[in-house]
């Protein structure tokens, strides 16, 4: 049951934030689980991501090579962490800011993660509960229980309200959003 997770996108999004919360869920619930942070010399703005490898086996091999979830908040971070994708990965891209996907076998649901945070929640801050929020409903790793409970249990003091608030906005935005084949996504681009 090895699950390979990537959130990326540029510093200062909570893609790190995210990938933390999610390896930490998968500790509660018995899992093994490790988190790798990657991110430029240029944190603030800088294509970043994190890597999170569940299983509940012993993690032998600590590095991602067959993507199950991929999701992206910018261009440069696509361009740079895009790899491992397996022809039936879950990819997740914010439209506003991904806008080059290239050709390939996947499908992609282009949700405006960045703007739904800011609709729902009015603070870019929380857009890392919306993107645990989409996470935990397109892929059966983390039960929605047990991400609402880590998050209530880690969220800053004062935060915890707002931080769920934005959880289920990324939960309820997924039925509003199909998901498009990345050959597509790639010929509209082609167009403009």
């Amino acid at each position: 049951m090895r699950t390979e997770i990537r959130f990326a996108g540029v510093g200062g999004q909570g893609n790190l934030l995210a990938g933390e919360w999610v390896a930490l869920a998968a500790h509660q619930m018995g899992l093994n689980a490790l988190q790798s942070p990657t991110y430029t010399a240029q944190v603030r703005g800088g294509p970043t991501s994190v890597d999170v490898l569940i299983d509940k086996d012993e993690i032998v091999y600590p590095r991602l090579t067959d993507l199950n979830f991929f999701l992206c908040l910018a261009q440069n971070a696509w361009s740079y962490f895009a790899r491992q994708l397996k022809p039936k990965s879950v990819v997740v891209i914010d439209p506003n800011l991904v806008t080059d996907v290239g050709e390939g076998p996947q499908m992609i649901y282009s949700i405006p993660i960045i703007q739904i945070t800011k609709q729902k929640v009015e603070k870019p801050v929380y857009t890392s509960a919306v993107s645990l929020g989409i996470f935990c409903r397109l892929i059966d790793v983390i039960p929605q229980k047990e991400m609402i409970r880590v998050i209530e249990e880690n969220a800053p003091s004062g935060t915890v309200e707002k931080n769920l608030m934005a959880f289920h906005a990324g939960w309820e935005s997924v039925s509003q959003y199909a998901s498009v084949s990345r050959s597509e996504l790639a010929k509209k681009v082609e167009h403009v």
